[in-house]
């Protein structure tokens, strides 16, 4: 924090001008030039995933660490440079028995993990280009003596810690992706049960500055202790949603991008059919300076990589796994353009499996990877696997039962506006600084004056009447300046003060308008008008 030096010098009879440019002293701080950016984006991710249950009186969880893989396998995916914190049980191992993950879930790697990502920004940030930082999270949160935290493999993850691990990387962009349970922690509940509780507020940027400024969020948002997963999944319900939106489900304008109202869009899409609120997640969406329109994720093309065209009509329910029953995506086209998945080449054998959205027939298609663009029409459907189900909740069958195209991210609107207070604009956080500059000049201004006037006082009580005539009417006239002096600087400081306090509570849509009057001869008279 900078800090405020006050006037150094005063003036016995201060003019209405010289008033107005000492409350205004600290409104005009010189803007930081933005540094020019080249080439495509350094897009990083850490990855975290744990089952570990915060206490003995809850659940571990099954698919925390699936998640975080899988989540880690799309983003590299999609270009994004992953580093995957995780231990994996015994049944995850049996999937992915080549998997090497950077380091376990504890905050000590994840320090380190923050500060070798804060070396590659800087480094793209010398070589001029733009960053990118993800923060992906699966597992549980809780609160502890009203502090949220996201519970790890070891120790606890703080609301502030991972703030401050952010801001330190200083990325240029920074997204933060959490599925995690127990409302009005970092996020809502992950699980069903209970009743729709909002966001909490420090996650939303309502407790200040403490996130970065370009910083957005993706959260699940429930408020029951269980925990949102599904064994027909193998995954938590709203991370298998978000990799499906992010592998070109939620691309819907087939622009090669996905942006927050798509994903979230999306999400709610996929969910919309569960009738009971308890037993649907809904994503909880705070892009940075609150512009649904930023690009979340941009997704790759050309030759090199592989994309398939679900073009087969009428679409219906689609959804693609591997040879070892990993479900990699679900979706449910519209009746617009066919929809165009990334997926990956070194799964081995995938299999696209497609309910008729007319006739209810299931059909499966046999997918053998290959880079370049393959239509699911020009595939000959097969006889259809049996695969075991699993009991799964019903409810969770009615996933993906409702088609997602471009007309219902047009009709998206956030149903959760009134719970959580969008990121600040660039105009509200540059206000909020000269607010904090102009209080700080006038509460300096006002401690002067103080002095000013106590001086005044001082010299008045040692007034002797032995004193010559005229070192009396230069003391008093020494006392009259300070008076004036002092008591004008108390109310230029009162009034920067009231003026610094307006700007930081002002809304953010209205700029403030001050007036001030004049000074009233042989006095300090300060008026002041605010209109909302």
């Amino acid at each position: 924090m900078a800090l405020v030096q006050g006037p150094a010098a005063i003036v016995s009879r201060p003019t209405p001008r010289a008033l107005l440019l000492l409350v205004t002293a600290g409104v005009c701080l010189a803007a930081r030039p933005a540094r020019a950016r080249e080439g495509a984006p350094l897009s990083l991710a850490i990855v975290v995933g744990s089952n570990r249950a915060p206490t003995t009186q809850q659940d571990n969880l099954r698919f925390g660490d699936d998640d975080a893989i899988r989540s880690a396998n799309t983003m590299e995916l999609l270009g994004i440079q992953a580093t995957l914190l995780v231990s994996p049980d015994d049944e995850t191992r049996e999937l992915y028995p080549s998997l090497r993950p950077t380091g376990p879930a504890t905050r000590a790697a994840m320090k380190a993990a923050f500060e070798a990502v804060a070396v590659r920004i800087a480094a793209a940030h010398a070589a001029g280009r733009e960053t990118r930082l993800y923060f992906f999270f699966a597992g549980h949160g809780d609160l502890a003596d009203g502090r949220p935290f996201l519970q790890l493999d070891e120790g606890r993850l703080w609301r502030e810690d991972l703030a401050a691990f952010l801001r330190g990387a200083a990325a240029d962009d920074n997204h933060v992706l959490v599925d995690a349970c127990h409302a009005a922690t970092f996020v809502a509940g992950r699980g069903p049960g209970g009743e729709r509780a909002p966001l909490a507020p420090g996650f939303s940027r309502q407790a200040g500055d403490v996130w970065p400024a370009r910083i957005g969020f993706l959260t699940a948002r429930s408020s029951g202790e269980q925990t949102h997963e599904w064994a027909e999944f193998q995954a938590g319900i709203f991370s298998h949603e978000l990799r499906s939106g992010l592998a070109g489900a939620a691309d819907a304008n087939l622009d090669g991008k996905v942006t927050y109202r798509e994903i979230a869009a999306f999400v709610n899409r996929a969910n919309e059919a569960i009738p009971n609120r308890r037993y649907r997640p809904e994503v909880s969406t705070a892009p940075p300076d609150a512009d649904l329109d930023t690009v979340l994720a941009d997704l790759p093309g050309g030759a090199e990589v592989m994309t398939l065209e679900v073009d087969v009509r009428p679409p219906g329910h689609t959804f693609v796994e591997t040879a070892r029953g990993v479900r990699l995506c679900d979706l449910h086209p519209g009746a617009g353009p066919a929809v165009r998945l990334r997926l990956p080449v070194e799964e081995g054998p995938l299999f696209v499996e497609q309910v008729g959205a007319s006739d209810g027939v299931t059909r499966e298609y046999s997918l053998h990877p290959q880079a370049g663009r393959i239509r699911l029409s020009a595939l000959t459907p097969a006889e259809r696997r049996v695969r075991a189900r699993g009991a799964a909740h019903e409810a969770f069958m009615l996933l993906f039962q409702r088609p997602f195209d471009d007309a219902v991210v047009a009709a998206y609107r956030p149903d959760d506006a009134d719970d959580v207070a969008p990121p600040p604009s660039a105009a509200a956080r540059r206000r909020h600084r000269i607010g904090k500059t102009t209080a700080g000049l006038g509460i300096v201004a006002i401690a002067v004056g103080a002095g000013c006037a106590g001086t005044a006082r001082l010299i008045k009580s040692s007034d002797s009447q032995a004193d010559s005539q005229v070192t009396t009417m230069n003391r008093n006239a020494w006392i009259r300046g300070l008076d004036i002096a002092g008591w004008s600087l108390i109310g230029a400081g009162a009034a920067a003060v009231t003026t610094g306090v307006a700007l930081l509570l002002w809304p953010d849509k209205q700029p403030p308008q001050v007036t001030a009057t004049a000074l009233r001869e042989g006095g300090a008279v300060f008026g002041y008008q605010l209109r909302f």
